[in-house]
């Protein structure tokens, strides 16, 4: 039997500023927009947590952080994962015959953490190296890695040899191979090719929900309403805002990530150029997703790292052979990728996968999907109590709950940037039936960090779990009772 190929497309840090998705009025992505017109275009999907390794694992793994206990950046894969089980998207469609290939980041970490004996041949990312280029962190209030600012035209960075290394091997012809890129900007730091500065404006726009009020870290109306472990998530990473903000920078900060946006759409032209010279479309799934989002001064948090819409919001296109081009608009997680990956291809997918495989909505056929997608973040992430947070995003509503007790409910309809908690007042009751319905979404028992646990892989013992005890609480519907951290 034929097996199609998958050119599997991740773009670090990338938010919804993008143009299919609505975007930032000064953003400048072409193909983006190119893809997606041969794509289903996924309008809320959204990224099991709101940080790299957690989110790379659920949807690599196809598993969420509280069935593996892979929550922070410090949990890498092979602490939860055996090595030489192909226990991985790669690795299960290795074993399946396909030949893998992968460039730049794919899995959060580098060589030593993951599986390499999943891949036919892997090509690694390296750092960018570069002279400091902004005010800001000149003045030494940034880390090494927050810098900003245009280089060069002709300054190479990995993301372009990962690009050209990648679409040397994408051939016509090809059958049953997997082609993985990971491209790193817009990661910080945001230094890119100079040109892709001079085609946005002198000044761009504010983000998109940013409030009345602007930009001001000493401004706290943005945080009226809220509890207080949600604003302790703003606090942790005040610190670049209060830097842009001393320096005059913020503006600049902005047309930076915007100039970073640009110039991985321009390496994504590239790619797609490959799949048109070479005619892969009518064999290839094509299959383009960002690890989460990134918040730019938005209720004065900066980073990834809450469980607000704009850290979690994430572009999903999937397009392929027999899959008309569209747009979905129910809530869908990265976790649902790996599933519906292998069933597009024809293979069964794991009983270790507990995404939702999706194939039947791409397909054309009528398929009713889960109706939310969970996340999860908090603080104490390597301890033996980690205080976690966890967010459920249904189609018209965000709810969080916090270790705390504390919750936070939005309604996407009449507020989309998320700026009105409707549970700071008193609860009269009018919303009483949402409350319940998104708390009996959330997990029940999530598993402890993986570097606290017994020493056992999390997979093995998770799998026995039903799909309903590994994806709802039995907490009665029934609140804690808030307390101080």
């Amino acid at each position: 039997m034929t097996r199609p190929n998958i050119l599997f497309l991740s773009i670090e840090d990338l938010n919804d500023w993008i143009a299919p998705l609505g975007g930032h009025p000064d953003t400048i992505t072409p193909h983006l927009t190119r893809l997606a017109r041969h794509s289903v275009v996924f309008e809320r999907a959204y990224a099991a947590a709101p940080a790299c390794s957690p989110s790379r694992a659920a949807t690599l793994y196809g598993r969420n952080p509280w069935e593996t206990g892979i929550y922070g950046n410090a949990h890498r894969p092979n602490h939860a994962f055996p090595r030489g089980r192909g226990l991985s998207l790669v690795g299960g469609l290795q074993s399946a015959g396909y030949k893998t290939f992968g460039a730049g980041k794919v899995f959060h970490v580098l060589k030593g953490q993951f599986d390499h004996d999943e891949w036919t041949e892997y090509h690694g990312q390296e750092p960018d190296s570069f002279a400091p280029i902004s005010r800001s962190q000149k003045s030494g209030a940034l880390g090494s890695n927050s810098d900003f600012g245009p280089a060069p035209d002709d300054t190479p960075q990995y993301d372009e040899l990962n690009t050209e290394w990648i679409t040397r091997r994408m051939t016509g012809g090809a059958e049953g191979q997997f082609w993985a890129l990971g491209l790193y900007r817009p990661h910080l730091p945001f230094i890119v090719p100079k040109r892709f500065f001079d085609q946005l404006p002198a000044v761009v726009a504010d983000p998109p929900g940013l409030g009345a009020n602007g930009f001001a870290p000493d401004n706290a109306a943005p945080l009226a309403g809220l509890p207080r472990p949600a604003m302790s998530f703003v606090r942790q990473n005040a610190g670049l805002g209060k830097a842009l903000h001393a320096q005059g920078e913020y503006k600049a900060f902005l047309k930076a990530y915007l100039a970073s946006i640009s110039y991985a759409d321009a390496l994504l032209g590239r790619v797609l150029d490959r799949m048109d010279e070479q005619g892969l479309w009518g064999n290839t799934i094509v299959v383009l997703w960002s690890d989460h989002g990134w918040q730019l001064g938005e209720k004065l948090a900066f980073r990834k790292f809450t469980l607000w819409e704009r850290a979690l919001r994430v572009p999903l296109f999937i397009g392929g052979p027999g899959i008309a081009p569209g747009r979905a608009g129910d809530p869908v997680s990265l976790t649902d990728i790996a599933p519906t990956l292998f069933s597009l291809a024809g293979l069964p997918a794991p009983g270790r996968f507990t995404g939702q495989d999706m194939a039947p909505l791409l397909r054309g056929e009528a398929q009713a999907l889960r109706g939310h997608a969970l996340s999860v973040w908090g603080h104490d992430l390597m301890s033996d109590r980690p205080k976690l947070a966890f967010s459920a995003r249904s189609r018209d509503f965000r709810f969080i709950r916090y270790w705390t007790g504390h919750e936070e409910l939005y309604d996407h309809r009449a507020d989309p940037f998320e700026h009105a908690n409707l549970l700071q007042a008193p609860d009269d009751g009018a919303l009483a039936a949402v409350v319940r319905a998104h708390r009996a979404m959330l997990p029940v028992a999530p598993c402890p960090p993986v570097n606290t646990a017994p020493p056992r892989h999390r997979w093995q013992a998770a799998r026995k779990m039903s799909p309903a005890q590994s994806t709802t609480t039995s907490s009665g519907g029934k609140p804690l009772k808030p307390t101080d951290e």
